[in-house]
């Protein structure tokens, strides 16, 4: 299985990293890793960058971002519902990192039924954070899942190596 691409949001401040990301992004075969890391960045870029993450998110198979990320881009609020507005424009799965042992999962409902409250989508607390190499060799090795059992068993898969 092709090595999965690794996009990390702060590192395309400049202009050539961007166009280099995109082609990457656009090529077809590997899995796509993005890291919406907007935190500590200068706040003239957040907004911007801040759709470079909207725009990358959109074919991304998992993109990951903190508590620290959201507040960053929406200021003191509940992380989960600009992480699951995040995880509705795109086809992929989010992680919210919400400390270092402590991240909720965010992707497909393996049922599909329509709801009115929201997104269809599962929710699944997990114990763990997964570091980014750990996804991206977790996504190398057994491919993309297609239902949150399988999206379960890649982060507990990348905790646990």
């Amino acid at each position: 299985m092709a090595q999965p691409v690794l996009v990390e949001v702060s590192s395309l401040l400049r202009p050539d990293a961007l166009v280099a990301a995109r082609g990457l992004w656009r090529a077809p075969g590997p899995p796509r890793l993005l890291h919406a890391d907007i935190a500590g960045l200068p706040d003239s870029a957040v907004p911007w960058l801040w759709e470079v993450a909207e725009e990358f998110g959109r074919d991304a198979d998992l993109t990951v971002l903190s508590g620290a990320d959201v507040v960053r881009r929406h200021g003191p609020v509940p992380p989960l519902r600009p992480a699951r507005r995040l995880r509705a424009l795109g086809r992929g799965a989010v992680l919210l990192v919400c400390g270092p042992a402590v991240s909720i999962l965010i992707c497909d409902d393996p049922d599909g039924r329509p709801r009115a409250d929201g997104p269809n989508d599962v929710v699944i607390g997990l114990p763990v954070t997964p570091t980014l190499p750990n996804l991206q060799a977790a996504l190398g090795s057994g491919g993309v899942p297609w239902d949150a059992p399988g999206w379960l068993d890649l982060a507990n898969h990348a905790a646990a190596a």
